[in-house]
């Protein structure tokens, strides 16, 4: 995502690049309405995954997979 874009979704603010501290994996997020994008997809709503639904699998949990953890403990911004 080499230009700033805006999330369209909900079209309030800038998509950042974040990974998954487990294993680097990296993705694009807005964190204000938790829009998931992986490398290669366009950046739109038809694409768009929620992050809860993405880390719930990556978990292998089904429904809210924050329970004890907090977004550091998984997810961290792409530096």
């Amino acid at each position: 995502m080499p230009t700033k874009q805006v999330c369209p979704r909900c079209g309030q603010d800038w998509i950042h690049l974040y990974r998954f501290r487990a294993d680097g994996t990296p993705f694009s997020l807005y964190t204000e309405c938790d829009s998931l994008w992986w490398p290669g997809e366009a950046v739109e709503v038809a694409h768009a995954k929620f992050l809860d639904d993405v880390v719930a699998e990556r978990l292998g949990v089904e429904g809210n997979p924050w329970g004890n953890l907090v977004w550091a403990d998984v997810i961290e911004p792409t530096p």
